[in-house]
């Protein structure tokens, strides 16, 4: 039986209604602040503390890295590198894998933004933050000479550290798309000052009981030996790990979004 010519004109004009609330939909949803997130007035006299506050209030969604309503980022709970090698000719050679960062969001020992500088027209934001508490757990291989002893071994690592200083250095910029300015990050510029550090290492010279204690001592009297030498590559890797998750926080989001007027 032929279908009557107004009830096709009317499918199709529903079909068509239908693709363009879809096509709506996607537009809006896609290219939005994430709503947890909280904008600070870029004419505001305030303007580095209520960054701050807006820090401290997503500490549990930069943990898990769900800032929900299907918006994730990567998590900061623990904090993971893959793999971490230091070689300095025959005297230190390191090689840490499985490298977790844990503490750095921890409710009541977690990151403090100690200073915070923003400068809108230069498109920079320079901050200092403090982490109270931090461990690190890692599989080691290590060959490294503190003073006269020659430590060397393989196994599991763990390390307290207390009151380290990462200094971090942002520079943004907007990127036109159909118009419109979005907010982009340059690649971070980090910097890390180790406070005090506990190491214990298991397994060193074979797993040696005496040899193990006399070593681990000898790190501990001597921590900056060893930070000194890891630095440069934990900062490497702390540096392309916050400018993804700070590019992936913005990354659907206008520079009016971000910094409004009020």
């Amino acid at each position: 039986m032929q279908q009557p010519a107004w009830s096709s004109n009317r499918a199709a004009q529903s079909v068509a209604l239908a693709a363009v609330l879809v096509l709506l939909a996607v537009h809006y949803s896609g290219a939005v602040f994430p709503t947890v997130l909280r904008a600070c007035p870029r004419n505001s006299t305030d303007l580095n503390q209520c960054i701050i506050e807006v820090v401290n209030e997503l500490r549990p969604r930069l943990a898990t890295g769900d800032f929900g309503e299907n918006f994730t980022i990567t998590s900061l709970e623990p904090i993971k590198i893959d793999r971490l090698t230091i070689e300095r000719g025959e005297n230190f050679k390191a090689n840490f894998t499985n490298f977790r960062i844990s503490g750095a969001t921890h409710e009541k020992t977690g990151f403090i933004v100690k200073k915070l500088k923003t400068d809108i027209d230069n498109r920079q934001i320079n901050a200092t933050i403090l982490l109270p508490k931090l461990q690190v757990n890692s599989k080691y291989s290590l060959k490294m000479s503190i003073l006269v002893l020659q430590i060397n071994g393989d196994g599991d690592l763990q390390v307290n550290l207390t009151d380290t200083k990462v200094s971090l250095k942002l520079t943004f910029y907007t990127e036109t798309v159909d118009g419109e300015e979005y907010f982009r990050f340059n690649p971070i510029n980090l910097r890390v000052k180790f406070g005090k550090a506990r190491f214990y290492l298991k397994n060193l010279f074979n797993g040696d009981p005496t040899l193990e204690m006399i070593g681990n001592q000898a790190i501990n009297e001597n921590p900056d030996v060893l930070l000194d030498e890891v630095k440069g590559g934990i900062e490497e890797n702390l540096a392309k790990l916050f400018t993804k998750i700070a590019s992936e926080v913005v990354k659907d989001a206008l520079f009016e979004e971000v910094f409004p007027w009020s």
